[in-house]
């Protein structure tokens, strides 16, 4: 009888399978060093290697702690596609089995019976999910009391429709929270702004508050000059097109509000007038408006002299006024339920 081996004198030069469906379905939502872990036993899988991979071995590669390596496992368990054989009965080690993932969704979607997507059997299923059982306990502190089941299916809708980890799912409601926003609709509608932002990690949800946490501080400057309680999306429209497309700074856009003090009725469409001539001039500095300023009044005797200075004192009373950020945001999420512009 004839034994076949391929060796190799070089482990470098050698490769591993990595399946498309783990690539595109199981490891956007996982933690990266858990992707790590997966990744370095399934080499070892598939090279049928004789070195013995603990890991201890494994954390030292990946430097991470041999808690964080156990915690991979039983997270891939979880999403059953290893499985955890114990040597014997009582044994704490175990035999790490790849499953074929393909093969598994294939008889999932053959095989496994559909849940109801609003009956407790699907709450009771994600919980064998210990990060989603782990979720559910962080809420339940966050509100000081069980989740109903009615929020528990939303926040289960938005790890499975919306790809949201359970960590970001946290993140989301204790932010909400924070601020006195814990009404469900509220909720919902800021999960579905991240959503159609692309708001799927930590890092990128925290990119998202600082951005749109500046962008309404500046927006808020040009209301409290209007006095506006109610901002319509036409509004918003032109406030992100002076701020984000003309690329203005508040005090080039300050300064536009000061030529709307002598109107009978400051408007938008009056000062968007004003800076889009000043963007379509080349004017892109404060210096380069107070320049220009000067030489249209010089070059204009019968033009009143008060519109660009009486105006500027004029205005430096709401100048240093600050708007709340969160109060603008809440006042078109109510209005327009999260059609806000980034």
């Amino acid at each position: 009888m004839n034994f076949f081996r391929l060796k190799s004198n070089n482990e470098d030069l050698g490769h591993t399978l990595l399946e498309n469906v783990f690539i595109n379905h199981y490891m956007p939502q996982a933690p990266g060093s858990y992707v790590k872990v997966y990744i370095l036993g399934l080499k070892y899988a598939q090279n049928h290697s004789e070195t013995s991979l603990s890991n201890e071995i494994i954390a030292k590669t990946l430097d991470i702690s041999v808690e964080e390596t156990e915690e991979a496992w039983k997270y891939w368990e979880d999403q059953h596609i290893i499985r955890l054989v114990p040597y014997s009965q009582g044994s704490a080690d175990v035999t790490i089995e790849f499953l074929t993932v393909k093969e598994l969704m294939l008889n999932i979607k053959d095989k496994k019976p559909k849940i109801d997507k609003y009956s407790p059997d699907r709450i009771i299923a994600a919980r064998q999910n210990f990060r989603i059982k782990d979720m559910f306990e962080y809420i339940k502190k966050i509100y000081g009391r069980e989740p109903a089941p009615n929020e528990m299916f939303t926040y289960l809708d938005w790890v499975d429709d919306y790809g949201m980890p359970p960590e970001l799912v946290i993140l989301l409601i204790d932010d909400c929270c924070t601020r006195g926003k814990k009404d469900l609709p509220y909720l919902k509608q800021v999960a579905k702004n991240w959503f159609d932002a692309g708001v799927n990690t930590l890092e990128k949800a925290n990119e998202y508050n600082e951005r749109h946490k500046e962008k309404w501080q500046k927006y808020g400057k040009v209301l409290s000059f209007f006095r506006l309680g109610v901002l319509s999306q036409v509004q918003e429209q032109l406030l992100y097109k002076w701020f984000y497309e003309f690329n203005y700074s508040e005090e080039i856009v300050l300064r536009a509000c000061s030529f709307t003090a002598n109107t009978m009725k400051p408007s938008f469409s009056y000062l968007d007038k004003i800076l889009t001539e000043w963007n379509n001039k080349g004017l892109k500095t404060i210096q380069e408006v107070e320049a220009y300023i000067a030489k249209s009044d010089n070059t204009s005797p019968t033009k009143s002299r008060t519109n660009s200075k009486n105006p500027k004192s004029s205005f430096s009373n709401f100048a240093n006024r600050t708007y709340d950020a969160n109060a603008l945001e809440d006042m078109l999420l109510k209005k327009s339920r999260g059609e806000l512009i980034e």
